[in-house]
């Protein structure tokens, strides 16, 4: 009986201290590189009227075909890409006013991203929005792993003021994977952590935009 308890006791500690443990480590990380870093509030009181209404449009992001939106029911990847930055955009106060633009895609929208954003710059103007936000989400090649690259054009002179590319990881699958294989829990290859990634990624880049990584 003694030997039984202890087996039992035994269990329990390692258990707790496996799911401690799993609790501790399990989550998303985020990193951005700006290859073009502008000081985005002391540009904005520079280069336009203090005060003044200043509009942002945010262009949903350009995602793979098989992320993107399929109806006005089933918003894809882009769409909800472009919402969470306008979460996180909007609470920095940074900006007067924050949109969504309407439109997801047209010709050639993708190829634009690295060659002048021409199409996003036109309908910007047309919406008489004075800057925009425009981002390229990466073929996914792991899925606990995204690419986003993002910018911030001002329309009048299409001049890109922020440019940068944010990588996020989870490590969620991995620890799963190693809770089931000491019983804790069952092996699920079937979650996808593309809310966990999405909340996290659109808070780097709003972050990271507005803030310095190298300044504490």
């Amino acid at each position: 009986m003694t030997a039984i308890r202890s087996v039992i006791f035994l269990t329990c500690t390692v258990s707790m201290t496996s799911c401690a443990y799993l609790g501790n480590h399990v989550g998303e990380w985020c990193n951005t590189r700006a290859y073009v870093r502008t000081d985005i509030p002391a540009y904005i009181d520079q280069r336009f009227t203090p005060k003044s209404p200043v509009r942002v449009g945010i262009i949903p992001f350009d995602v793979p075909a098989n992320l993107s939106t399929r109806s006005a029911q089933m918003p894809g990847l882009g769409n909800q890409l472009a919402w969470a930055v306008h979460r996180n955009l909007l609470a920095s106060e940074v900006f007067p006013i924050i949109e969504v633009f309407n439109r997801e895609d047209w010709p050639r929208k993708k190829e634009q991203f690295f060659t002048g954003n021409f199409g996003a710059l036109q309908f910007a103007k047309d919406a008489g929005y004075d800057m925009i936000v425009v981002g390229y989400l990466e073929p996914i090649t792991r899925l606990d792993t995204w690419i986003v690259h993002t910018k911030i054009i001002e329309v009048d002179s299409g001049t890109t003021i922020w440019y940068g590319s944010s990588k996020v990881y989870t490590n969620r699958s991995d620890m799963l994977e190693t809770s089931s294989f000491v019983g804790l829990t069952d092996r699920r290859p079937d979650i996808y952590w593309n809310d966990k990634l999405l909340g996290t990624v659109s808070e780097c880049i709003a972050r990271d935009m507005l803030n310095d990584p190298e300044e504490p």
